[in-house]
């Protein structure tokens, strides 16, 4: 249940997003900015480069994850964007009260954008909807786990050898809606909701992965889960057209 309000609390910010900088778009423009916009006969199209903003926070509130992602876009056409994000998470996860494990690696998803924003000339802002491939390669250490008994006489047998397994890694497929908007020249402000399905994974034999760098926590009942991420980024502008 706590997934399903995360995902239902950012998707209705994002549909109220959408619908207040929709609104702002379908007022009467000034005639001052008709004239503005009517002189301005090109476009930039760039690399726009940034931060999911979510990740550095929650290492500094969570001691029990690190991360950083970076992200990028780059325009190819009127609509369509190609889009990436790189990153590597550190996630230690207990399973109360049998097993404390730490999941470490590196990921990277892939993919476009396709921006449903109808743009003055001149602005890059987007409301969009992408897909991405994504892939991860990854260590799980068990740091502790519990022997199950049923004898309540002696105490629990706790083990403490931490148990590493490298070479790990995971595939699947993730589709967003975002925001991103032009806060000042160049640099821009975006909020976006992911939803994602496990296509194939490695895991140790008799342990699962209870966690994937850039697709989050796992359960034995779905393939899927959600996410979300709060970027800032900067366009470098390349060329007019």
């Amino acid at each position: 249940m706590r997934l399903q309000h995360i995902f239902v609390f950012f998707i209705s910010l994002f549909l109220f997003t959408s619908s207040v900088v929709t609104n702002a778009q379908e007022e009467e423009i000034p005639e001052e900015i008709k004239q503005d916009t009517l002189q301005q006969k090109s476009q930039y199209y760039g690399l726009r480069l940034g931060v999911d903003l979510s990740k550095p926070v929650r290492s500094l509130i969570d001691d029990d994850y690190s991360g950083l992602e970076i992200v990028g876009d780059f325009r190819i056409s009127n609509r369509y964007y190609v889009a990436a994000e790189i990153g590597n998470e550190t996630r230690t996860i207990t399973e109360f009260p049998n097993i404390n494990n730490t999941t470490e690696g590196s990921y990277i998803k892939a993919g476009f954008n396709y921006n449903a924003y109808n743009n003055w000339l001149g602005m890059n802002n987007l409301i969009y909807a992408g897909m991405r491939a994504g892939y991860s390669t990854h260590t799980q250490t068990i740091n502790s786990f519990t022997i199950s008994t049923t004898n309540t006489f002696f105490e629990e047998d706790i083990r403490t050898d931490a148990i590493e397994f490298d070479g790990l890694s995971a595939v699947w497929l993730e589709f967003q809606l975002g925001i991103q908007t032009e806060l000042f020249n160049n640099l821009y402000l975006g909020l976006n909701v992911q939803i994602k399905r496990r296509i194939t994974e490695t895991s140790i034999d008799g342990f699962e992965n209870i966690y994937i760098p850039g697709f989050g926590e796992t359960t034995d009942d779905s393939e899927f889960g959600v996410g979300y991420g709060y970027t800032i980024s900067y366009l470098i502008p390349f060329f007019k057209k």
